[in-house]
Formats: C-alpha cells, sequence, structure tokens
C-alpha cells in the first residue's frame, strides 16, 4: 500500500506542477512502470483517485446536520451572563420540544450576543426567534406565543 500511495503523491505533485509541460495518461503510465511500479500498483492507485470524489459525496451525505445529534449543548459562560435563567430554560425548552433545531439556537445564541444589553430575558428571545426560524408559521407561533396561562399567579407555565 506505500508504493500505491507513493504512486498517488507523485500524481498529485504532477498535477500541482508549475511546467507547462504536462503529461497524458498514457505518458504517466510509462513514467511510473519505469520508476519501477507494477501494472496493479499503477491501476490501484488510479482507482482510488478517481473514487475520490464519489467517496467524499457518500461521506458528505452520510453526516446529516446536525452532526452532534445526541449531544447535549451547554450555555458558554459568556451565555449565561448574558441570558437570564428563565431564557436559558425557554431556548431549552424549545430545543428539547423540537421547535428549534441546533442550527436555530446557535443562531439565536449569536443575535443574543450581538445585542447591546447587558441582560436578555425571554422577550427578547422571542423576538430574536421570530427573526431566526425561516419557516414564516412557526416563526410567527414561537415568536408571540404567550408565556404563561391563566393560572399565571399558580406558576404554572406552558410554553
Amino acid at each position: 500500500m506505500q508504493r500505491v500511495m507513493k504512486i498517488i503523491e507523485m500524481l498529485i505533485a504532477e498535477v500541482l506542477s508549475d511546467t507547462e509541460e504536462t503529461l497524458n495518461g498514457p505518458e504517466i503510465v510509462a513514467m511510473l512502470l519505469r520508476e519501477g511500479y507494477d501494472a496493479d500498483e499503477i491501476e490501484q492507485a488510479l482507482s482510488l483517485i478517481f473514487s475520490l470524489p464519489d467517496a467524499i459525496q457518500a461521506r458528505s451525505e452520510e453526516v446529516v446536520y446536525p452532526a452532534w445529534q445526541d449531544s447535549m449543548r451547554v450555555f458558554t459562560p459568556e451565555e449565561r451572563v448574558k441570558l437570564d435563567v428563565e431564557a436559558q430554560g425557554y431556548l431549552l425548552g424549545l430545543l428539547g420540544a423540537n421547535l428549534i433545531d441546533q442550527s436555530e439556537l446557535e443562531d439565536i445564541l449569536g443575535e443574543v450576543a450581538a445585542l447591546q444589553l447587558s441582560q436578555v430575558g425571554i422577550p427578547e428571545v422571542q423576538w430574536i426567534v421570530g427573526r431566526v426560524v425561516d419557516d414564516d408559521v412557526r416563526s410567527f407561533l414561537l415568536s408571540t406565543a404567550p408565556l404563561y396561562s391563566s393560572d399565571e399567579e399558580a406558576g404554572i407555565r406552558w410554553n
């Protein structure tokens, strides 16, 4: 396999060379044969090179954003200072209920960081959610939904 990798390195060097004289396919094969490589090694190297775009495409399709699907987001110290506790809980609740995704959470937190306020609460977060979420209906519902039911005095939160 080391010899195959050496062929690949040589081919890459040939492609990247600044000389105006570039070799065509048969000339490259002839050069490699003169260098002492056998036809099987050359075929393996070329096969690897030409299968690379397909391998990259297949791997990129495997990685579904977010790649950290089962991980838990932890607020940075700066985010914990800027977001009040209720706003932190609200955001994590939206994420936990799949009302926003990881990407939207990161965009929201970026907007929170950019606000010229020392502390951000739920009303500001709702306003940001309305701006960040692309789906118009979901954006409207998340940014205008009341936070408390009529049992507000009892401390029952439904959102």
